[in-house]
């Protein structure tokens, strides 16, 4: 139960607060790049869940794969209701360690 649902959910939200941040450390500093690295947040979030639901799948991910490509990102968009609002909170923090822009 433990590595079945709880540890993808931990490791998805931490990296639903990761991926913004090292967003940051790429991009520049900004309100339109801050809206460019929550867009890219949410891109890069979605196909990693879609990625954690294929090897969740084992075997059958290959079979589900090949008959309903697009299943694994409809799972993801799913899952947004775990992994956006702490992307959205962590994207808000951005601005926090801005040096040179002002918010």
């Amino acid at each position: 139960m433990l590595t079945d649902v709880a540890l993808p959910l931990v490791l998805l939200g931490l990296a639903a607060w990761v991926v913004p941040w090292l967003l940051s450390k790429l991009l520049p500093e900004g309100v339109g790049w801050l809206f460019v690295i929550a867009l890219l947040s949410a891109c890069l979030l979605a196909l990693i869940a879609a990625g954690g639901f294929y090897v969740l799948y084992g075997d059958a991910g290959d079979v589900i794969l090949s008959a309903a490509p697009w299943h694994f990102l409809l799972l993801s968009t799913k899952a947004a209701l775990i992994w956006a609002p702490v992307m959205i909170l962590s994207v808000a923090n951005l601005p926090r360690g801005w040096k040179e822009a002002v918010w």
